[in-house]
C-alpha cells in the first residue's frame, strides 16, 4: 500500500523529536492498531489474544529508562506469535498480521531508540488503517492521518508528553477501528483491548462529589467502623512517583490519623473510588 502518504507535520516529526517524544508517538500508533490486532487474533483463534501483546503495549507506554532485557524478551515472544499465525491469505489473517506487525515493530523501535524510526511506524499504521478501511468501505486512512497530526501537536505542545491523555485518546481510536473491523467481518466486538473503556463508569458517577484528603468514617459495608481517606497521588509529594504521578490512593485504617493497620488500594479517579464503594457496599460519613 505504497500510495499512502504521511502529513507533512508527521513526516518531519522524527527530525526534531527527542527519543521520549518519538516513543510516545509510536506508542499511540501501536495502541490504535493493537485493538484490531487483539480482536482479529481472538476471532481467528477463538481465544483471547495472548498476554505478550498486552505486555508489549504496557512496555511502550512506560516512562523512563527501557529495560532492554524485558523488552527484548517480549519482542521475541511476539515474533514467535507472528510466525505461527495462519498464512492462508484470508482477510482476517491479513488484518491480524498487519496490525500485529505495527505493535511488534513499535516494540523493536523501543529497543533501537532511533527517533527516525517513528516515521516508518507512522507509515505502517497508516497503511494498516487504509487497508482496513478499503475492506470495510470507510476512509480510515484520513482518520489515521488526522490522529497522527493530533498526536504530534499534543506531544510538541508540552515539555513532556502526557502519556495518560495520549493513551486514552489512542485507545478510543483503537476501539473505533475494532468496531469497524467487527462490522465488516459481521461479528460482535470483543473487549480485548489493553485499556478499558471507562466511559460508562465516568458517566455513572459524573455528579459524585470528591472528598480528597478528607477523613471519613465507614458507617456501612466492608470495614464498618474504620476510617478512610482518599489522596491524589500528585498531592503526596513522593519523589519516586515524579510530578506526573496519576491516580488516587484509598487508605483504610483503624484510626482517624490513618496510621494504624493501614490498607491501601489504588484507583484512577473519584468515579473509580465510587465504584469501589459500591463493590464493598460502603457508605462513608465524611468529617
Amino acid at each position: 500500500m505504497s500510495d499512502v502518504e504521511l502529513p507533512g507535520s508527521v513526516a518531519g516529526f522524527a527530525f526534531s523529536a527527542s527519543s521520549e517524544q518519538a516513543g510516545a508517538f509510536v506508542a499511540a500508533c501501536a495502541e490504535r492498531a493493537g485493538a484490531v490486532a487483539f480482536w482479529a487474533l481472538a476471532k481467528s483463534t477463538g481465544q483471547a489474544a495472548p498476554e505478550p501483546w498486552f505486555r508489549a503495549l504496557d512496555l511502550l507506554w512506560e516512562p523512563g529508562p527501557v529495560d532492554d532485557a524485558q523488552v527484548s524478551a517480549v519482542y521475541d515472544e511476539l515474533q514467535g506469535l507472528l510466525d505461527d499465525m495462519p498464512d492462508d491469505g484470508g482477510d482476517l489473517d491479513s488484518v491480524a498480521a498487519e496490525a500485529g506487525d505495527v505493535v511488534h515493530s513499535a516494540l523493536g523501535l523501543l529497543l533501537w531508540g532511533d527517533p527516525m524510526g517513528a516515521t516508518q511506524i507512522a507509515l505502517s499504521v497508516a497503511e494498516f488503517a487504509a487497508g482496513l478501511g478499503e475492506r470495510a468501505g470507510q476512509d480510515l486512512a484520513a482518520r489515521e492521518q488526522a490522529a497522527q497530526e493530533r498526536d504530534v501537536q499534543a506531544i510538541e505542545a508540552g515539555t513532556q508528553p502526557d502519556l495518560s491523555a495520549l493513551r486514552a485518546t489512542a485507545a478510543e481510536d483503537g476501539r473505533y477501528y475494532m468496531a469497524v473491523a467487527a462490522a465488516w467481518h459481521q461479528t460482535p466486538t470483543l473487549r480485548v483491548t489493553a485499556t478499558i473503556d471507562r466511559s460508562a463508569v465516568l458517566a455513572k458517577h459524573a455528579n459524585a462529589v470528591p472528598h480528597y484528603g478528607v477523613v471519613g468514617r465507614i458507617v456501612e459495608g466492608h470495614d464498618t467502623g474504620k476510617y478512610l481517606r482518599v489522596d491524589r497521588m500528585a498531592d503526596l509529594g513522593l519523589q519516586e512517583d515524579g510530578p506526573e504521578a496519576k491516580g488516587v490512593m484509598i487508605r483504610v485504617a483503624g484510626d482517624p490519623d490513618i496510621t494504624v493497620d493501614v490498607c491501601a488500594e489504588w484507583a484512577e479517579d473519584w468515579p473509580a473510588v465510587a465504584e469501589t464503594f459500591e463493590r464493598d457496599g460502603r457508605r462513608v460519613k465524611w468529617s
